[in-house]
């Protein structure tokens, strides 16, 4: 199932590990911080915090109608400004029955609001959005896949501890009908979030 292929699951471990430095720096800059109480002090009222994460999960997506949804993505923000990277889309999981998959490979910027273990976020960005079917036209040709740039949007909301948690997501593509999907997933987080 090409939703489910090698050069995906690549695309997804290189998305997932991108962000592993940012949060080991930012990791070791809390420690370090963590040896003065002013420096401590100081670091509280930065209205500027680092955080880094990954995120994976699961979920359902609307196109096709009732699709098994997937995404891995990475996060950065430094205050309540978030940049990521994504790897989304949504796909019939019946092998036996013709369907279509549509796969974005997005990069995002937002905003985030200001706590650290519970947040919320929004972004727009642009995806490489890209279609697969099996699908006849006509006397059973497949219907012909695209590979497009698009609009892209993010929607979140994260409930971590200072290292792991979880969060809920809606993403897409934007764009006519022939293109767009929406898609919501339950995801895993892994990261620094802040003390």
């Amino acid at each position: 199932m090409p939703f489910l292929s090698r050069c995906f699951a690549a695309r997804a471990v290189l998305c997932i590990l991108a962000p592993f430095p940012l949060a080991a720096q930012s990791a070791t800059g809390a420690a370090a911080a963590g040896d003065s109480a002013s420096t401590q002090n100081h670091t509280s009222m930065n209205p500027w915090p680092q955080r880094g994460w990954i995120s994976a999960g699961l979920g359902a997506g609307d196109w096709p109608y009732g699709s098994l949804a997937a995404i891995a993505e990475g996060g950065y923000s430094v205050g309540p400004i978030v940049a990521g990277v994504r790897l989304g889309g949504a796909g019939q999981v019946r092998f036996d029955e013709p369907g279509e998959e549509r796969n974005d490979e997005a990069f995002l910027l937002g905003a985030r609001t200001q706590r650290s273990r519970v947040f919320l976020l929004g972004a727009f960005g642009v995806a490489r959005v890209t279609s697969s079917s099996n699908l006849c036209n006509g006397p059973c040709a497949p219907l012909s896949p695209f590979n497009t740039t698009e609009a892209a949007y993010a929607v979140e909301a994260h409930a971590n501890l200072v290292f792991g948690g979880a969060g809920a997501t809606m993403f897409g593509a934007l764009g006519p009908r022939s293109v767009r999907y929406n898609a919501f997933a339950l995801t895993l987080d892994v990261g620094w979030f802040g003390r």
